[in-house]
């Protein structure tokens, strides 16, 4: 594999790390939550968009490692996290949209229930992104002109390897 590629898997998983806490961290200070049913609907939110980010930061890592040192294990171990969350997530995720409606039926669509929707917006998009359909393409001119051509979202990396891994078990 291209050392270019490997550098992009490493900092995939790097960015992604960062991203657990700068994302929540930045919504719950530009929207502080002001009462008992924002801070559990930006609670919930937070947890779903923040385990997503960890599931496929552990993917990237695990890949980086897997090309760069062989070491097969690493990949093994984020794969079975991902196996092992998905439902749990996927279950946190869809709690929070209750959340948001009683939030929003308490006091409507204040700022921290804005930040809490975008939050669940977000888990949802990570769960496509990494366990169904590569929703990324501006970082790849391949991968952005098969966009622009019509070709439609390729199947994500870690989906094609999770089926792999499930199919092995």
């Amino acid at each position: 594999m291209p050392a270019k590629s490997l550098r992009n898997f490493r900092s995939y998983a790097a960015m992604e790390a960062l991203n657990i806490v700068l994302v929540p961290g930045a919504v719950l200070l530009l929207a502080p939550p002001g009462n008992w049913a924002e801070i559990l609907a930006m609670g919930i939110a937070m947890a779903a968009c923040a385990g997503f980010l960890f599931v496929g930061a552990a993917y990237w890592a695990g890949l980086d490692q897997r090309l760069t040192t062989s070491n097969r294990s690493a990949m093994t171990r984020a794969l079975t996290l991902a196996h092992r969350l998905e439902i749990p997530l996927l279950l946190i995720t869809a709690a929070a949209l209750p959340m948001l409606a009683f939030a929003i039926y308490n006091g409507g669509w204040s700022w921290p229930v804005i930040g809490a929707a975008l939050l669940t917006v977000l888990a949802a998009l990570e769960y496509i992104n990494y366990y169904h359909r590569q929703l990324q393409h501006f970082d790849r001119p391949s991968d952005f002109k098969r966009l622009m051509t019509g070709s439609g979202f390729r199947r994500s990396h870690m989906a094609r390897d999770l089926a792999a891994y499930r199919n092995g078990r």
